[in-house]
């Protein structure tokens, strides 16, 4: 076929052609703010391949542009995006349904996937990310739940890189549509793996995963909640209270941390010694629950008995106290000093065991060491 010239093709178009261009671009512009919907680009783009086999031109979203971009537009241009459009829409195609013909659904999940290698490899992170959900939607026609959730995981593992780097370069959407996309799909995912028997260890773990990528926000605190409610482990409670304390919800805090002692010491069993990881989680329980009681400073009746019992523990210096998992001897006597310093309001006191108990604690129990002394001292 004969290559058209850009004037020749000017001198073709008519009002109702340039309407269909303007609609077209327009649907783009919506395709690249809101990728997820894809419905009004592909009506677009159908019209105008119509439009130019009618023509007899051969379809070319370079040339569509060019149209009304001015004479400097080069034909020949392709970018990253141009190509994805194109082999997306010509893989979508293929599921429309035809008369006395079924769409051949495996062979355009096995496309999607192989596009969305392709994505990945191109870092092309959100296109990436809207082909392997296209995967998971052929996969759950097939009725394939745990192939189909696995590959919704993956979808939302895309949309939250292409955020990342999104905010990496500084240019985070105002929308947040790479973080709403991703948290539908961990919520397919999650939904379809509910489903499946036996499978509650993963189900909470997807939860998890998308709680550590949120972060602290009251989005990533949901799915921190909604990870233990489907399966409590160390490590989610763990974060939940990390959480409550950098929101300086205290009372919420402690509340978590004695779960959490408490899930624990039930898998280690009673009159066993804890050992390894469970012992390190016991030893930080315990020293962030003293902080916690000492900057909140309850009133006995308020107490729990168990917290109770924990307090009175370091209260009363005697030499039969044993030292709490994983604790040595120095930081038990150090600790035992800082609540009877903070019991007799011994400020000079608390500001020497400060220095002293810092290299014993992580960083987030010497912000509470740091909290306690400005709430003391501020009094």
């Amino acid at each position: 076929m004969a290559e058209i010239e850009y004037s020749e093709e000017i001198d073709d178009v008519s009002d109702e052609d340039y309407e269909i261009i303007r609609r077209y671009q327009e649907a783009d512009a919506q395709f690249q703010k809101h990728p997820p919907f894809l419905s009004q680009f592909t009506e677009s783009t159908d019209r105008v391949r119509s439009w130019l086999n009618d023509k007899g031109i051969e379809f070319n979203i370079g040339k569509i542009i060019a149209m009304s971009e001015g004479d400097n537009y080069d034909f020949n241009r392709s970018t990253g995006c141009d190509e994805f459009l194109v082999q997306y829409h010509a893989i979508s195609n293929k599921l429309k349904k035809r008369f006395l013909r079924k769409p051949n659904v495996s062979e355009a999940c096995d496309q999607f996937s192989a596009l969305a290698t392709q994505c990945e490899q191109k870092e092309l992170w959100q296109y990436a990310g809207l082909c392997w959900l296209a995967a998971a939607r052929c996969q759950g026609t097939l009725g394939n739940a745990s192939t189909e959730a696995s590959l919704l995981a993956r979808a939302g593992r895309q949309f939250l890189t292409a955020e990342k780097k999104n905010v990496m370069i500084g240019c985070p959407a105002p929308g947040q549509e790479n973080v709403q996309a991703a948290v539908s799909c961990f919520g397919h995912s999650l939904a379809r793996t509910q489903n499946q028997p036996g499978s509650s260890m993963a189900a909470a773990g997807l939860a998890l995963e998308l709680a550590t990528a949120l972060g602290s926000s009251p989005a990533g605190s949901q799915q921190l909640r909604r990870a233990i409610s489907i399966h409590a482990t160390p490590q989610s409670l763990g974060m939940l209270a990390s959480t409550h304390i950098k929101q300086g919800d205290y009372v919420t805090a402690l509340s978590v941390l004695s779960e959490l002692a408490e899930l624990v010491e039930a898998n280690v069993g009673g009159g066993n010694t804890a050992t390894g990881n469970n012992c390190d989680i016991l030893h930080r329980c315990e020293v962030s629950r003293v902080l916690l009681l000492l900057i909140l400073q309850p009133t006995p009746q308020r107490l729990a008995p168990s917290l109770a019992q924990l307090l009175e523990k370091y209260a009363w210096v005697e030499e039969s106290s044993n030292a709490g998992p994983g604790m040595s001897e120095d930081e038990m006597l150090l600790l035992q000093s800082l609540v009877l310093a903070c019991q007799s309001q011994d400020y000079q006191a608390l500001l020497e065991l400060e220095g002293e108990l810092w290299p014993y604690l992580d960083t987030e129990q010497k912000e509470l060491l740091r909290k306690l002394v400005q709430t003391l001292t501020a009094r």
